[in-house]
């Protein structure tokens, strides 16, 4: 059965794309940064492929992850 990811994932998505700060992108959904995190990681391992790339001074979205966004925020819009 196809993985059917939750809004409340899309959303930090969105969020942390529009951010590029996992702190103020967690500040942006009303959740803790930890909580955003485990969000973003369950949709990854959901989907099977990598949307963020992290490390301890920056964060970037990969290719598949900006593609997840732009859907997610044409979903949004509408």
């Amino acid at each position: 059965m196809a993985y059917l990811p939750s809004l409340r994932q899309l959303s930090y998505l969105v969020a942390l794309a529009k951010e590029l700060n996992f702190t103020r992108a967690a500040q942006a959904c009303f959740v803790g940064q930890s909580t955003l995190s485990a969000g973003l990681k369950e949709l990854e391992d959901g989907l099977g492929i990598q949307l963020v790339e992290r490390d301890r001074q920056n964060v970037s979205i990969t290719p598949a992850g900006l593609r997840s966004e732009e859907h997610t925020s044409e979903l949004q819009s509408h």
